[in-house]
């Protein structure tokens, strides 16, 4: 009798199948039970080496002994005519059916149910769906238009929503969030594609919403869902596609790989690809190359890397110091890091344009930047960097815009280079346009709120305000409370005169932003609520006094108030030492404009008309190439200008920021007390005909 016919005989295949057919089945069981339990990895794999070590034991023992009814005895010492092994055989067929059975339902188990990781069941209460705003523009400046009709789905459009994971360890939370992110830039380099951009499908993450009912929130055809689970050096991901229509699958995969940064970026090229293919979707070479390249071989460092992509989207001066201290990690980690390098620049040039106006964080940033080019010349993300560079750190639009026009050839669905883009071109004064890169960045974000927020600052600037209002509308009806839209409340009912609400909008404001504070000066310096106002300076953030675009300082502000009550004798001592703050910044950085801009009212508050004449006309030299804010500092400087007397000059450069096209409307010049000096000049009232007071 051969090996093979006695091997059979004996059972030695069955027991095998058996024996590995119940391990898996086992161990799937457990893993699931040590993940929920929060058990370390090192356990499972203990698990899976004895399961892997008792399979040999196990073989060699059926060929040895038999089971017998007197119980088992070794082969050798039975009479082949008593043996029972086929009826032992047909035992084993039934338990191995019965294995196989039960793993045919954890697999389906676990592709059907991966989207509810265990624990988490909660429902994510969302608005209510909106239709979606349709933004059409040509060059006429009253030709843009807001529906609120429901434009066709497009067929080659998806969300990928947020990977589920397995397990209580906050660590591969990060991981899984991680992945999706870069399966999210992945797609949005294939240009046929419609693909939703992150923050709009993060409010998915546990939700029990249906994918027809979150397809429809989010404009799309299709739907992606999957799960990330680590195990040890191992890690498994699966993913499908799913038409949004019919509830059906497209196409659905899963990937077990050994945990390398090689194999992450792997398995996102393979996803990206297969749902292109799925959706019909056309790669060129260019596209395809792009999906395929890696960004680094080092997994902690491509660790270090996402927690800095993390702290950018916070924004706040905490998170970007964390972000920089992860990304400058990342890059002792892996020194040819080059989207490392490319985000280190965007950090600090975040830390330059909205708390730290310091020139030297401009040629730290473009250090990192050179470096970023010399490893990988066509990386885009390098280009967005390179764009922020440009237009935070110069304002210098051209370039900025060529560098985000080069990014978005490669990541046409690039949402964060629209949204860039369009507020390049707001600071050109190309406001039309502008509103289409927001249309399109809502069309890619549509439930972020932010965006709705900027479409109405833009239309506010742009005295169209029944636009507007409806823009406003649609982003409170995602997020009542954002402090964006509350300011563009406040702005608009400012420019409606109405005092009181513009101050009760934007007290409710999370007062994170210096314009919420300028605002609510405003509105109580139109009420002549000069005790409140004087509150508020006395209150304004230490973090909130100096940006960017305004100096300020607490003296300054309590002087003005003090000023403006008639207190002349409290008001000059502290303008006076206002003054000579800004006289030694200036000492320091004499082509500072927002320090000869506070310096320019500062000097017209204290009734010093040639020194303050000086300081306006040198500050308005200054201004920064800003379309969009340039009718706001002619305001100011104008109040500087009235104050000192120089009524001539203010009216003039009131009606130079009133026909920028984009700056506070008479309404907001009437309620400011610097301006009252102006109420009886003839020019001022013929300034007045041309742009009425009434209610915009």
């Amino acid at each position: 009798m051969s090996l093979f016919s006695e091997l059979k005989r004996r059972n030695v295949f069955r027991v095998g199948i058996a024996y590995a057919l119940g391990a898996w089945v086992l161990l799937q069981g457990a893993d699931f039970a040590l993940d929920v339990a929060g058990a370390p990895d090192w356990i499972i794999r203990a698990l899976v080496i004895l399961a892997g070590i008792g399979l040999p034991a196990v073989l060699i023992f059926s060929w040895i002994f038999e089971m017998t009814p007197e119980g088992l005895k070794k082969e050798s010492q039975l009479d082949r005519s008593q043996s029972i092994a086929p009826q032992t055989g047909h035992k084993l067929d039934r338990v191995i059916i019965a294995f196989l059975v039960v793993a045919v339902g954890v697999l389906l188990a676990d592709r059907f149910t991966e989207r509810s990781a265990p624990g988490n069941t909660e429902q994510v209460a969302l608005p209510a769906p909106q239709a979606s705003v349709e933004v059409t523009a040509s060059n006429d400046s009253n030709s843009a238009t807001v529906t609120g009709s429901e434009p066709a789905i497009d067929r080659q459009s998806v969300a990928v929503l947020p990977f589920a994971f397995r397990s209580t360890n906050p660590e591969d939370e990060f991981f899984a969030e991680g992945m999706h992110d870069d399966l999210l830039t992945q797609l949005a380099k294939i240009g046929s594609l419609k693909v939703i951009s992150r923050t709009s499908v993060m409010e998915y993450k546990d939700t029990t919403k249906k994918i027809p009912e979150i397809a429809g929130e989010l404009g799309v055809a299709t739907i992606v869902e999957g799960g990330v689970q680590r195990s040890g050096s191992r890690v498994r991901i699966n993913a499908q596609l799913i038409d949004a229509s019919n509830d059906e699958h497209l196409w659905a995969e899963t990937f077990n790989r050994e945990l390398t940064a090689e194999n992450l970026f792997e398995i996102q090229a393979e996803i990206a690809e297969s749902i292109a293919q799925a959706l019909q979707a056309e790669l060129s070479p260019q596209e395809r190359a792009q999906i395929n390249r890696r960004l680094t071989n080092n997994l902690e460092a491509w660790t270090a890397y996402q927690r800095a992509l993390a702290s950018r989207r916070n924004q706040t001066v905490q998170e970007v110091q964390a972000g920089l201290s992860e990304i400058n990690h990342a890059i002792t980690l892996d020194p040819e890091f080059a989207a490392a390098y490319s985000l280190k620049a965007i950090l600090l040039m975040m830390q330059y344009w909205f708390t730290e106006p310091n020139p030297k964080l401009h040629d730290l940033a473009w250090a990192a930047i050179e470096r970023a080019r010399e490893i990988d010349p066509d990386l885009p993300e390098k280009d967005i960097a390179e764009a922020y560079y440009h237009y935070w750190g110069f304002l210098d639009y051209e370039p900025a815009l060529r560098s985000l026009d080069r990014a978005l050839k490669a990541m046409p669905n690039h949402h964060d280079a629209h949204q860039a883009r369009a507020y390049v071109l707001r600071r050109m004064g190309k406001f039309e346009e502008a509103i289409e890169e927001l249309r399109i960045a809502v069309e890619l974000n549509p439930r972020l709120s932010t965006h709705w927020a900027d479409m109405g600052e833009t239309y506010e600037r742009m005295w169209q305000f029944d636009k507007a209002r409806e823009v406003i509308a649609r982003g409170e009806a995602l997020e009542p409370d954002n402090a964006l839209l509350l300011l563009a409340k406040g702005t608009m009912a400012l420019m409606d005169s109405d005092t009181r609400l513009a101050r009760y909008e934007v007290s409710r404001a999370p007062t994170s932003f210096q314009d919420t504070y300028v605002i609510w000066w405003m509105a109580l310096l139109g009420d002549r609520d000069l005790d409140a106002a004087l509150e508020l300076a006395n209150n304004w953030p230490e973090s909130l006094l100096v940006s960017r675009l305004h100096y300020h300082s607490r003296d300054m502000l309590r002087g003005y108030a003090h000023h403006y009550m008639g207190d002349a004798e409290l008001a000059q001592s502290l303008l006076l030492k206002a003054e000579e703050e800004l006289l030694d910044r200036l000492s320091a950085d004499p082509e500072r404009f927002t320090a000869l801009q506070s310096l320019c009212q500062v000097q017209g508050a204290l009734g010093k008309s040639a020194d303050a004449k000086e300081s306006c006309i040198a500050a308005r030299d200054r201004i920064f190439i800003d379309a969009f804010m340039r009718g706001e500092h002619l305001f100011n400087l104008a109040a500087g200008m009235a104050m000192a007397g120089h009524h001539d000059t203010a009216i003039e450069w009131l009606a130079e920021s009133l026909a920028t096209g984009a700056a506070f409307n008479m309404n907001i010049i009437r309620l400011h007390p610097a301006f009252e000096s102006l109420f009886d000049k003839d020019a001022f009232k013929e300034l007045e005909s041309q742009y009425p007071a009434g209610k915009p």
